[in-house]
């Protein structure tokens, strides 16, 4: 096996067969020959050595091999420029009839809009504008793209890759390095797979299309999908979905543990368990659920927003600090969200000094640019014992008290008399309260 070029991460592994496969016996004999390293039709990858030798000898080439016309149009969407022409010439190479290469998911959407045909999208995961799962979750919210096609490239098989994928619903993910043949065997596939649809695929499309309008229509259709093909996770996740419409609200949690035991990366259903748990007040299979939602997605905010505060109550403070460090670093420059962050761990000793300095980090700033997280802020350090921090901003903010509307001049007149009352000021706290309700009664 002859990789291409010397990068640490190259995109295509090559054998002579995948050569034979993808550029014909007379390519295959010059790539043979020349080392196998990868060459396309008219360039190389540009990662390889000899860029411009390679270029110039294959020009030299036999190109009169036949190639098979695919009747199909794929998207390439890829960030980075040479990749991107990488792949595009090699689905060329490999007959696809329309191949049209994008440089992030912005304009993926614009090519899908403007209404050209694409049967399968090939996109990488990180872009600077949409990444592949922001473009994913824009393509499955639009009816007519829903259905599409999409494959992940990615350069390893995390648990959260797994996990985001099947979040998102996407049709596969292919790893690099992987030769042309593995491309070409997953795109026609997928394509196969929506073209003629195995029964299984055909029973969930009916229980899908009668789910809002018909839910025990739909549960009919699940059940057989389920029956079909028990060990499939999708199944039963679709199952749920139909009875909780249905108002089954017991048989809907068992349906979708019954998907988390077959796949433990499977995170829409956590998350309909989390929901169930969390309103039944069941805290102990809360957690637990939030756990195990943390190790397959630990990139979510709302998870680890939930799970942090559980951790530390239930005495598992490694987990809630790690929550707690991973949110405070994710919205560090944003004083509002910051604020909400700190306003749900506040309460732990552990972590108090720390959400104290990290609230004094950005109060003065939003004092200036953002009343609503200045008040927030403001509350947190009145808790943490810094009351004299948090009236200063305060008073600086009455001072601008025509630019704020009634209710919200009433707050900050209220959090400034508790201040006082907790200092044993009882007559500045007596003049807000009356002020408080002065503008109540006015």
């Amino acid at each position: 096996m002859a990789w291409c070029g010397v990068r640490r991460y190259p995109l295509f592994a090559w054998s002579v067969e995948d050569a034979v496969l993808t550029l014909g016996p007379a390519r295959a004999i010059k790539v043979s020959r020349f080392g196998g390293k990868c060459v396309m039709e008219g360039f190389t990858c540009g990662w390889c050595s000899g860029f411009r030798k390679e270029k110039a000898w294959l020009k030299e080439a036999d190109v009169n091999d036949e190639i098979v016309t695919k009747p199909f149009h794929v998207l390439v969407v890829f960030g980075d420029a040479p990749l991107r022409r990488t792949i595009k010439a090699t689905l060329r190479q490999l007959g696809y009839q329309g191949v049209h290469a994008v440089e992030n998911g912005v304009e993926a959407l614009q090519w899908l809009d403007s209404g050209q045909k694409v049967d399968v999208i090939i996109t990488s995961l990180h872009r600077t504008r949409l990444d592949g799962f922001e473009l994913l979750e824009r393509i499955r919210s639009q009816p007519n793209t829903k259905n599409l096609p999409v494959v992940l490239v990615a350069g390893k098989a995390t648990e959260q890759l797994v996990a985001q994928a099947i979040e998102t619903d996407a049709d596969g993910y292919v790893l690099m390095p992987f030769t042309p043949a593995d491309l070409e065997r997953r795109i026609d596939e997928l394509i196969e797979r929506r073209t003629k649809p195995s029964l299984y695929q055909q029973l969930l499309s009916s229980g899908q299309a009668t789910l809002e309008t018909a839910p025990q229509e739909s549960i009919m259709w699940f059940r057989e999908a389920v029956h079909e093909n028990p060990s499939n996770p999708i199944g039963h996740y679709w199952l749920g979905q139909a009875l909780e419409r249905a108002g089954l609200m017991d048989e809907a949690q068992k349906a979708y543990r019954t998907a988390v035991e077959l796949n433990p990366l499977h995170v829409k259903s956590m998350d309909r368990l989390r929901e169930f748990y969390r309103k039944s007040g069941r805290t102990d299979e809360l957690y637990d659920i939030l756990t195990r939602m943390y190790r397959a997605r630990p990139d979510r905010r709302d998870v680890a927003l939930e799970l942090g505060p559980l951790a530390l109550a239930k005495g598992d403070v490694e987990r809630g600090i790690a929550c707690f460090e991973f949110l405070v670093g994710s919205v560090r420059n944003r004083p509002k969200a910051l604020g909400a962050v700190l306003a749900r761990f506040y309460r732990f000793d552990v972590l108090r000094a720390d959400v104290a300095r990290l609230a004094m980090s950005v109060y003065l700033e939003a004092v200036e640019k953002d009343a609503e997280a200045a008040y927030l802020l403001a509350q947190i350090l009145t808790a943490c014992d810094h009351a004299a921090q948090a009236r200063d901003g305060l008073v600086k903010l009455l001072r601008r008290s025509k630019e704020f509307e009634k209710p919200f001049v009433i707050k900050v007149h209220l959090l400034l008399a508790h201040i006082y009352d907790k200092v044993g000021i009882e007559r500045l706290a007596k003049e807000h309260r009356e002020t408080a309700r002065s503008l109540q009664a006015s």
